[in-house]
């Protein structure tokens, strides 16, 4: 089993065990947030590590993650959070491009993006994997 696969069944584990409260890839709960509380108040959030879950959209100039599939569909920019590819993301791009993903990384809520189209940016990723799909 490669590590990206290791480091999702643990997450799914943990949040399994807390009764589905997400638990960040690092270990730490604090920095597990949505997508709706760095959106809110992104000064509470600027320049501190998160872990967030979103729909994740690799193109050129708008690399993005969105609350829904529906915000990237229908443009809804703001609902999104620019995100700075990196060596994590790179390599797998294809693979993760169109899917619900986690990652975790640095927030940046005064970076709004692309032509200051998105609600922040997100930084320095340092895990970045595909959300696991629930059966019916």
């Amino acid at each position: 089993m490669d590590r990206t696969w290791r480091r999702l069944l643990a997450f799914s584990v943990i949040a399994v065990l807390l009764s589905g409260s997400a638990a960040p890839v690092s270990g730490s709960l604090e920095n597990s947030v949505s997508i709706v509380q760095l959106i809110a108040t992104p000064e509470k959030y600027d320049g501190k590590v998160v872990q967030v879950m979103g729909f994740l959209r690799l193109e050129f100039e708008g690399n993005a993650i969105y609350l829904h599939e529906d915000d990237y569909t229908h443009a809804i920019y703001k609902n999104g959070l620019m995100v700075v590819s990196n060596s994590n993301i790179e390599p797998r791009a294809d693979k993760l491009n169109l899917h619900y993903v986690i990652l975790e990384g640095t927030f940046d809520g005064k970076n709004l993006g692309n032509k200051g189209l998105n609600s922040g940016t997100i930084t320095n990723i340092t895990f970045i994997g595909i959300c696991p799909t629930r059966k019916p």
